[in-house]
């Protein structure tokens, strides 16, 4: 029987014009107060931003707008590291607001590929330390505070002011250097240079969570929510068990401000439910009865917990195993220790202490404050995504790499180190045997960028982005959940002409409508079932919630002889050992674009075969597999 409404499609070509809610996002910190806290960010708010006095080029002047960054870090290129003259420069250019730089190791990301992409490689931003500046001698010890924006106007209002004696070209973009007479190399601070540095962003998972909603507590312990409570003015409709008080219900904040979308909200204020799934995990062919190998979608999100479908199970010793001949999901461990060990570095020697680290491959915690034990608000969001494609591609396999904290917050700078590691992965595939192939890039995440006029040109998530491409791999972006036509990145760049697109996704409702928490506008290229979801949820997590009704079983009843009492209760609104639960967000809608895309790439009798190496090979298939799904307009 054919499905009453389609669950994915694409634009028929680039949207005219920007559709689909203000271009203004609702609210400046779309990441909640309180996770701002947790991982050391500040919010960029337009109306109070410290600014350099007068325009500068690339769009770097006048007004920003609001975005979420890491206070006491920037991102800056690999090359400019090396380049003693560059650093002097930038240290002396914040010296005026007592701040430098500490500077990573270098050389903790060796690169396996060559040519083009290990070039490539070598460019990409590292995060840099910020930390007060040294007194001169004989000056006192001041406080200084600590701000990366600061920083970064403060680079971008010296650059070009003066310029070396003895100038000469040493190899770096935009960079005179000499040798000072009385000290060593020093180097021009140009505006080429400068517009390559930029802030850490905080980037958040695209589900709906109740952080999404607001922040505070406006929900009265075991009562009903409060129409006051309710965003948008919707309709009370939830309650919470007497055991727990839910830290995050509607009243402020208001991420998702469109009215009603209260209504992708379930019992106990909880924007996930479990549900009962009476089917079978879909059929998966044995290897040999494949036509290639299995098409790999690399899904950077939470990490994965326990789940039968997934071939993921508990390890009595602690975390997790996988099915190391054909599970369905396999992991990486090398660029897991590699992003900890760059994040740890940060951590400790670089001055950043407010740094999160994520260490390990799994899902993890589950929950954060010890006291409530409330579900974090990203517990399961890897292993949710992993179960969509498990669902549309079950033939495929999905590389889990951990880069989100549980409580839905991504630093760019891991994000930059885990796609540069994936991008050397590939490279090496592509020069080799296939073995390590990576066919599909799933990202459920992202951010509103300050200045976005300039950011094809200046970042460092967009030259990753783009390295990928050029291997012939699809990048699929969820559109974020904001009801916004702002861009969100790095969904936005489906804007950007590449060899291979960036697939942004916008949500669609069960019945085929555009979800109105979805963002949407001429950026979005596709759409796809985003709104009560129903997928995996890893079966080995319950929160601290409680059934709002639970009535025990009279000793003497019936099921006393048994020796179980005949208990009765509701349905707990956090207890998910069934395995499934049903879910909001465009982190659903872009995976499910990812998973049709490397089912068609096995299957599709056109383009070249999975097992043929090379550039050129996977950007023919991926193109041909894309236009067989109805993809208008090749790689733009």
């Amino acid at each position: 029987m054919p499905q009453p409404f389609r669950t994915w499609y694409f634009e028929p070509g680039p949207v005219t014009g920007e559709s689909g809610g203000t271009a203004v996002a609702p609210d400046i910190g779309y990441v909640p107060a309180a996770s701002r806290r947790r991982h050391g960010a500040r919010l960029l708010d337009p109306s109070d931003a410290p600014a350099i006095p007068r325009p500068r080029p690339h769009g770097r002047g006048g007004m920003p707008g609001s975005t979420v960054y890491r206070a006491r870090t920037l991102l800056i290129p690999a090359d400019l590291l090396r380049d003693d003259a560059v650093v002097a420069a930038i240290n002396a250019a914040l010296a005026p607001a007592r701040m430098s730089i500490a500077l990573p190791d270098l050389d903790a990301r060796p690169v396996r590929s060559g040519g083009r992409a290990a070039e490539a490689l070598g460019r990409l931003p590292r995060i840099v330390g910020l930390v007060p500046a040294e007194p001169a001698p004989g000056q006192p010890a001041v406080p200084v505070v600590v701000d990366a924006w600061t920083a970064l106007q403060t680079l971008r209002a010296a650059a070009g002011r003066s310029a070396p004696p003895a100038r000469q070209p040493n190899g770096s973009d935009g960079v005179a250097s000499g040798v000072g007479p009385d000290a060593g190399p020093v180097a021009a601070l140009t505006t080429d240079i400068v517009s390559r540095i930029g802030l850490e962003h905080l980037l958040a998972g695209s589900a709906v969570s109740p952080s999404a909603f607001c922040e505070g507590n406006d929900i009265e312990p075991g009562g009903a929510v409060t129409a006051d409570a309710v965003a948008g003015g919707a309709p009370a409709a939830a309650r919470i068990g007497a055991s727990a008080i839910s830290g995050t219900p509607f009243s402020e904040g208001n991420a998702v401000s469109a009215p009603a979308t209260g209504t992708y909200v379930y019992s106990g204020g909880q924007t996930r439910t479990p549900v009962t799934l009476s089917l079978r995990a879909p059929g998966r062919r044995e290897p040999g009865a494949l036509p290639s190998r299995r098409p790999v979608v690399a899904v950077l999100d939470t990490g994965v917990r326990a789940h039968p479908w997934l071939d993921v199970r508990p390890d009595p010793a602690g975390g997790y195993l996988l099915d190391p001949v054909d599970g369905f999901v396999i992991d990486d461990p090398g660029i897991q220790a590699a992003i900890y060990a760059e994040s740890s570095f940060a951590a400790t020697e670089q001055g950043d202490t407010s740094r999160q680290v994520i260490a390990g491959a799994w899902d993890g915690p589950a929950v954060g404050d010890r006291l409530l034990e409330e579900l974090n608000d990203a517990t399961g969001h890897g292993t949710f995504i992993a179960g969509i494609v498990r669902q549309a591609a079950p033939d495929a396999r999905v590389l889990s790499i951990r880069i989100m904290h549980s409580d839905d917050v991504v630093y760019e700078g891991d994000l930059l180190c885990a796609l540069a590691l994936l991008a050397d992965r590939i490279a090496a595939a592509e020069d080799g045997g296939m073995a390590e192939m990576v066919d599909v890039v799933s990202l459920s995440l992202g951010y509103f960028d300050e200045s976005p006029a300039d950011l094809a040109y200046s970042s460092g998530l967009w030259q990753v982005i783009e390295l990928l491409l050029e291997l012939g791999v699809a990048v699929v972006a969820a559109a974020g959940n904001y009801s916004t036509s702002r861009r969100f990145y790095p969904a936005a760049f489906s804007l950007q002409p590449a060899p291979v697109p960036v697939i942004s996704v916008g949500a669609l409702n069960p019945n085929g409508s555009k979800a109105l928490f979805s963002d949407g506008g001429h950026w979005v290229r596709a759409w796809a079932a985003g709104a009560a979801v129903v997928s995996c949820y890893p079966d080995d997590v319950n929160g601290s919630l409680a059934p709002e009704i639970l009535v025990r079983g009279h000793p003497d009843g019936p099921g006393a002889a048994g020796g179980r009492a005949d208990d009765r209760e509701a349905l707990d609104p956090d207890d998910f050992r069934g395995g499934f639960a049903a879910w909001s967000g465009t982190s659903f809608a872009a995976p499910l674009i990812a998973a049709e895309l490397a089912a068609r790439l096995l299957d599709q009798a056109s383009g070249p075969s999975l097992a043929v190496p090379g550039g050129q090979a996977a950007t023919g298939r991926t193109l041909a597999a894309l236009a067989s799904l109805g993809w208008p307009g090749g790689g733009v």
